[in-house]
């Protein structure tokens, strides 16, 4: 008897059920195809691994917003569910409930993590320490089995042969590596070196998740001594060089930083004999420069010069004296000879002026005189008080007049008067 489509597709999906191997299990792998819901809020999408792909499905009712966030192109995921075969559609898993697994799940943990320290402060700049220019003395953290240790203490040695490293051994990787590493940084900070250098070299991503870890995190930040992280990977930055005081990618890299200005001292100190030489070469040249001047200046200076230079001066005045006397006196001498020619000429002149002035004086005065009037025949004529007459006005018939003529007065008394 031979089955139809629809029955043989039934007779699948029964099976699906009974087995236990097909139905309600979790499966696990990388989400490929996924362009968010349909209009519908079903989810589809592909999970695939490195041999094999199959369609998946979420109905709108099981896909809460927490799923939401986790479904996502290239997230790395456990579906719970079970095979399905659609009539139309095929072979597909319907899946329930999802989970991030492997490096996703990891990853988001890390990025949960960074939030958290983010929020405590622990990444900000206010924190970190300055690093010391000139250290004498490194606490290395690392591996004796890795190649950093080698690295940073020839790179170090090679910038700085006197500089000191102390090395505290610690896991880098593995069970138990992240609480071997805060212990020794502890323990470096107890021996308070100038700097603490936290290093490895490179490789995977797992080999370095070590510095990650929260417990090394907070010991790096808890750490009172500068530490610098140089954890080997440029590619992704750990926690630890997030909240580290400085950041190198290599240890090779920090260990030329950290003795880098230690270089430049010892360079300087090395040409400081020569250099030290010719400053005391051009003091010493600029000291006798110096003292020619001043020997100069004291002789200019000195009782005998300035005695000298004033007796010279003074000759000099003596002279320019005699000379200038003899040309004021010759000066004045030539003015008194003038003089004594025009001076009496002058004096006649100005007599015979103030003469003519005089008369013409004498000639005005005697014209406006009571007297000269009195001798052209005028009288004046006043009353008993002796006020002046002028007009018919100021007498009246009977009044007694005085008349005052040349040589004496008339007596007189007003009988009448009449107008002009």
């Amino acid at each position: 008897m031979a089955y139809s489509v629809s029955e043989l597709v039934q007779n699948l999906n029964n099976a699906i059920r009974l087995s236990s191997s097909l139905s309600r299990i979790e499966i696990e792998g990388e989400i490929v195809g996924y362009n968010g819901p349909n209009r519908n809020g079903h989810i589809y999408f592909d999970l695939k691994d490195e041999k094999a792909n199959i369609k998946c499905m979420m109905f709108a009712s099981k896909c809460t917003y927490e799923y939401k966030q986790i479904i996502r192109e290239g997230a790395h995921v456990t579906l719970y569910g079970s095979l399905n075969y659609h009539q139309q559609f095929g072979l597909s898993f319907v899946f329930e409930r999802v989970s991030e697994s492997g490096e996703g799940a990891r990853m988001r943990a890390l990025l949960e993590l960074r939030r958290e320290l983010e929020e405590l402060g622990m990444f900000d700049e206010m924190y970190k320490k300055d690093i010391p220019r000139f250290p004498r003395t490194i606490g290395v953290i690392t591996s004796l089995t890795g190649a950093a240790v080698g690295d940073v203490v020839t790179n170090a040695k090679k910038n700085d042969p006197y500089i000191q490293i102390i090395v505290a051994p610690a896991l880098m990787e593995g069970e138990g590596a992240a609480e071997s590493v805060a212990s020794a940084i502890a323990a470096m900070d107890e021996l308070s070196p100038d700097v603490i250098l936290l290093t490895r070299g490179g490789g995977s991503k797992d080999s370095l998740w070590t510095f990650n870890e929260r417990i090394v995190a907070q010991a790096v930040f808890d750490c009172s001594t500068p530490i610098v992280s140089a954890i080997g990977h440029d590619r992704d930055k750990s926690l630890t060089d997030d909240i580290a005081d400085h950041y190198e990618s290599t240890p090779t890299g920090a260990a030329l930083f950290l003795t880098e200005q230690n270089k430049d001292l010892l360079s300087f100190l090395e040409d400081a004999p020569e250099v030290l030489t010719d400053l005391m070469e051009r003091n010493i040249r600029d000291k006798r420069s110096r003292l020619k001047e001043y020997y100069s200046a004291v002789r200019y200076s000195s009782p005998e010069n300035r005695l000298y230079r004033k007796k010279k001066d003074l000759e000099k005045y003596r002279m320019s004296l005699d000379g200038s006397m003899r040309q004021t006196l010759e000066r004045r001498k030539n003015t008194l000879d003038k003089y004594s020619v025009s001076v009496p000429h002058m004096m006649d002149l100005s007599v015979k002026r103030a003469s003519g002035r005089l008369d013409n004086f004498i000639g005005k005065l005697e014209g406006l005189s009571p007297v000269g009037r009195l001798k052209s025949g005028f009288s004046y004529a006043s009353d008993e008080s002796g006020k002046n007459i002028r007009s018919i006005s100021g007498v009246k018939p009977g009044d007694a007049l005085n008349i005052r003529v040349l040589d004496g007065e008339i007596h007189s008394t007003v009988t009448g008067t009449d107008s002009l």
